[in-house]
Order: structure tokens, then sequence, then C-alpha cells
């Protein structure tokens, strides 16, 4: 009897180690299910606050038109002339860029059959101006004096003629923050100097803002719309404006002319030569022998 109560015993042990490991991992595998339920979670709030997207959309929309720099306005009916002119040009830079990024490119835009320069119809920069300011704007088309380069308005192609060049801009747009506040979204934009526009390319340039400007959208049903620009409260850092303000040296002088200076040194070797030559003949007497200076 009592070998049987043992071996009962025995037998109810395995069950119970058997049932206390199917507990255990039972409750391993609700703390691996809770973890990533748990995580799950963290990633989706972190994604709802997350807005580099919208950033990078912001950036893009405002590309054409940072590179320029306008001055402030406070409503797109009262901007001075220049600062309209720059809003055309940036327009038709808009319309050029996004023909490039189609799959046809700019090949079934009309050329100019003497220059070659591409006409860009107006309603294409038309279509890039209501895409930023919206439907309400508009702007009068006709030849006008750009920063660097003058457009010409072709009325018979309903179109503006574009030089045979690149524009590089002034500044690219970094977007710091999207706030809304009283109905208007508030972007302000960090301006990022452009290397290029003075050949350096040295590590002095900076890569961080040195301006900030707030553009200031409204919506026109589901798109928020371009109305006003004003200048941020948001400051640069001081390494940035230092950086900015340091003039750098190249390595040659913008005035240096390496032929010339090949043609100066030869003529001071001959000089010196000659020199050379005289003090000779100076040092030597009338029978060819040198004298010593004691």
């Amino acid at each position: 009897m009592a070998n049987s109560i043992t071996k009962e015993e025995h037998e109810r042990n395995k069950r119970r180690r058997f049932r206390q490991l199917l507990g255990a991992g039972l409750c391993l595998l609700i703390l691996i299910g809770a973890f990533n339920v748990l995580a799950a979670a963290v990633s989706g709030v972190a994604a709802l606050f997350d807005d580099t997207d919208k950033k990078l959309e912001y950036e893009a929309r405002l590309q054409t038109l940072v590179m320029f720099d306008p001055l402030p306005f406070p409503s797109l009916d009262q901007m001075d002339d220049s600062t309209a002119a720059l809003v055309k040009e940036s327009a038709i830079w808009s319309a050029l860029y996004t023909a490039q990024q189609s799959s046809t490119g700019l090949d079934n835009y009309q050329r100019d059959p003497d220059t070659d320069a591409l006409i860009m119809p107006a309603v294409d920069v038309d279509a890039a101006i209501a895409a930023l300011y919206g439907p309400d704007y508009k702007i009068t088309h006709g030849s006008f004096d750009g920063v660097d380069m003058s457009y010409i308005y072709l009325e018979e192609q309903q179109g503006y003629l574009i030089p045979v060049t690149s524009q590089m801009g002034l500044y690219t747009p970094k977007v710091e923050q999207l706030k809304k506040q009283d109905g208007k979204l508030r972007v302000t934009v960090g301006y990022v100097p452009t290397p290029a526009l003075s050949g350096d390319y040295s590590m002095s340039t900076p890569s961080e803002p040195t301006k900030y400007m707030d553009y200031i959208f409204e919506k026109n049903g589901r798109t928020w719309y371009l109305t006003a620009l004003e200048t941020s409260e948001m400051k640069p850092a001081a390494s940035s404006t230092t950086t900015a303000s340091q003039p750098t040296e190249d390595a040659v002088g913008p005035e240096f002319d390496p032929t010339s200076a090949i043609a100066g040194n030869a003529d001071s070797a001959l000089l010196q030569g000659g020199d050379s030559q005289q003090a000779d003949s100076a040092a030597t007497d009338e029978n060819g022998e040198t004298t010593e200076e004691g």
C-alpha cells in the first residue's frame, strides 16, 4: 500500500510540475504579448505627434519661393511690386521643377528655334500659383525682370521664354515647426544659405539656418494656402550667424593670374642672372683673375 501511495504521489508531483511549467510558459507568452502591445501603442502615439512628413511637404511647396528670399507681406493683395515679381518668378521655376519630375520631363515643351530656350506655358505657371496661394489668387502675365535674368512673355505662344541656364537661389528651406492658431497654420521656416551661390564649398559654409521667417497659411476647403509672410520670433544660433558672417579666404586670390606670375618669375630670374654676371665681371681683374675681398 505504501508503495502504491508513493507512486500516486509521484504521478501527482509530475503532473504538478508539468502544470507549473505550462503556467510559466503561458505567463512568459502573456508578458511578451503585453510588451509588444505596449511597444505598438508607444509607436502609435509617437506617430501621431511625428510631423516629419508634413515638414518635408511644406519644404517642397516653399522651395522656389524661399530661394528668392521675398520680403514680408501682410496679405497677398498688399505685396509691393518687387515681391509680386518674385512670386511670379518663383512660380515659373516651380512649374519648371514640376515638369522635370514628370515622366516625360521637358521633352514635350516647345523650344525657341533661334535660342533653343524653353517656352513655359502660362497655364503651368497659373497651376503653380494656385497650388501655393489658392485658386482665388491670380497674376498678370507679361514680360518682367527677375533677380538675375529677364523673362520674355510670348503673346502668340502664351508662354514665358526660359533662358538656357540654371537658378541656384539664395536659400533652401528647412521647416522647424508647424503651429495652428486662430484658424491659421504658422510654418516657421529656417533659411539655409546655398553654398554654390558664392562658389564656396568649404567647411565654414553654414549648414544650419541663418534666419527664420513665418509663412502663414489659411485653409480653403481641405487645403492650406499661403496668405502672408512674417518675420519669425525664432532666432538662429550664434554659431550659425558667426559662421555666415566670416569671410572665407581662397587658396588663390580672385585676381591671381598664373600666366602673369610665371612670366614675372621668369623676368625676375633673368634680371637676377644679369646682376650676377655684372657682379662677377666687376670682381674680375683685367687679366681674367678673380680678386678676393680681404
